[in-house]
C-alpha cells in the first residue's frame, strides 16, 4: 500500500520511536507501515490524522485515486446491470449511482487541473 506516513512524521518532526510510543507498538511495525510492507491499522491512521492533521486523501493519494477510479468503474457496470432488470427500487439504486459517478469525476476533473 503506497502511503505518505512517513512524509507527515517527518515533516512534523517527530522522531519514529516517538510515535511507536504513542502508538504503543514496537518501531519495527511502524517502519513497515511507514514503507507500504504492512498495512497500517484504523489506529495508525486516526493517530495519524490527529497527530498530524492529515486527512486520509492526504495520508494515502495513490490508494485513493485507484479507488475512486475502481469505483467510477464498478458503478457504470453495476448502473448498466440495474437497467437490464430495471424496477421502482432499482431506479433509485441508478439514480444514487449515478450521483456517486458525477461526484467522482468532478473531483478527478478538479484533482488533474490543479
Amino acid at each position: 500500500m503506497n502511503n505518505n506516513l512517513k512524509f507527515y512524521r517527518e515533516r512534523g518532526n517527530i522522531p519514529l520511536q516517538d510515535v511507536a510510543t504513542l502508538l504503543d507498538i514496537p518501531s519495527s511495525n511502524l517502519v513497515r507501515y511507514e514503507s507500504g510492507q504492512r498495512n497500517p491499522t484504523p489506529e495508525v491512521i486516526i493517530l495519524y490524522h490527529i497527530l498530524f492533521g492529515a486527512t486520509l486523501n492526504d495520508l494515502f493519494v495513490p490508494l485513493v485515486k485507484t479507488v475512486k477510479r475502481n469505483l467510477v468503474h464498478r458503478s457504470l457496470g453495476l448502473i448498466e446491470l440495474l437497467k437490464v432488470n430495471q424496477s421502482p427500487k432499482s431506479i433509485k439504486r441508478i439514480a444514487y449511482l449515478n450521483e456517486v459517478v458525477k461526484l467522482l469525476n468532478q473531483e478527478q476533473a478538479y484533482e488533474s487541473s490543479t
